[in-house]
């Protein structure tokens, strides 16, 4: 990472309040698969950025931008 970088602090997307539920359920999957974890305070800050998609997959980011399908039966459709 370059030194004259600062850091940076994404700002939590709005979220449809229909699947709010489903979101949450799919965070604490992710929780306990040890994909993501709790920050309490760093100066870099980026959401998970959760998409559902026809086939009930789920699409989620890692930290090297490596695509992680994620099977997750919705049933707000």
């Amino acid at each position: 990472m370059e030194e004259d970088y600062k850091p940076m602090v994404q700002h939590q997307r709005r979220v449809n309040p229909k699947i709010d539920d489903v979101i949450k359920k799919e965070v604490e999957k992710l929780l306990d698969a040890g994909l993501i974890y709790p920050i309490s305070d760093s100066p870099w800050v980026s959401p998970v950025h959760c998409v559902p998609k026809k086939g009930g997959f789920t699409v989620v980011k890692n930290e090297e931008n490596e695509l992680i399908p994620t099977r997750l039966i919705t049933d707000w459709r």
